[in-house]
């Protein structure tokens, strides 16, 4: 049996809820360890009982297991960017470059007019956040960037360079940051759940 191209994006968005929910269960399996570590202390000072000791070695132990993660984390975040991606280049009916997009994309880059669309984030529209962070996902290993891509990341690191814990996020020369997939899609996009995805997937492929 052939597989059939959904016709709309509400077909596609049913299809395909099942693998994309699947995904952010795996993120947020993730982010737990983070979550227990918070719990169990926030205070920065030399354990003084073997108690405080004992809590501080679970919380370390928790630190280490969400960084060893991290990879994980970024794969999680790259397959649900790629969904995105997929649902714009199949549904989106963009053919023209718009005054928001002209200093990102230029008329022979015929691959990232369609990504043209949705709300501005950062100076930035939606649809060309997600066509830079699918990008940079699927090149990871390589010593590569389309010319739109490595604008957009530019755009985004002058956005946050005054934000603590995110100024370097965007950076493609951070070599502590392989995949930037995770930071476009929390960060960036702020699509920590599959409930504002949809929605704001939604919202840009009506």
């Amino acid at each position: 049996m052939k597989l059939a191209i959904p016709k709309t994006p509400a077909e596609y968005f049913q299809k395909t809820e099942h693998a994309v929910s699947h995904a952010y269960n795996g993120l947020h399996s993730c982010w737990l360890y983070y979550q227990q570590a918070l719990q169990l202390t926030t205070v920065f000072e030399p354990p003084k009982t073997p108690e405080e000791q004992a809590r501080l070695d679970r919380r370390l132990e928790v630190v280490g297991k969400y960084f060893e993660l991290k990879i994980s984390e970024a794969m999680f975040s790259g397959f649900i960017l790629r969904a995105a991606y997929m649902a714009i280049r199949l549904y989106s009916r963009n053919k023209t470059i718009p005054p928001s997009c002209a200093m990102f994309v230029k008329p022979k880059q015929n691959s990232a007019i369609p990504f043209c669309i949705g709300k501005e984030r950062h100076g930035i529209p939606t649809g060309l956040i997600i066509f830079a962070g699918r990008n940079q996902y699927n090149h990871w290993d390589e010593d590569w960037s389309h010319p739109t891509t490595r604008e957009i990341f530019n755009a985004l690191s002058r956005a946050f360079w005054n934000i603590p814990l995110s100024d370097l996020a965007f950076e493609l020369g951070n070599p502590t940051i392989p995949i930037y997939a995770y930071e476009i899609l929390v960060t960036a996009l702020g699509w920590d759940s599959y409930k504002k995805y949809l929605r704001e997937m939604t919202e840009l492929l009506p």
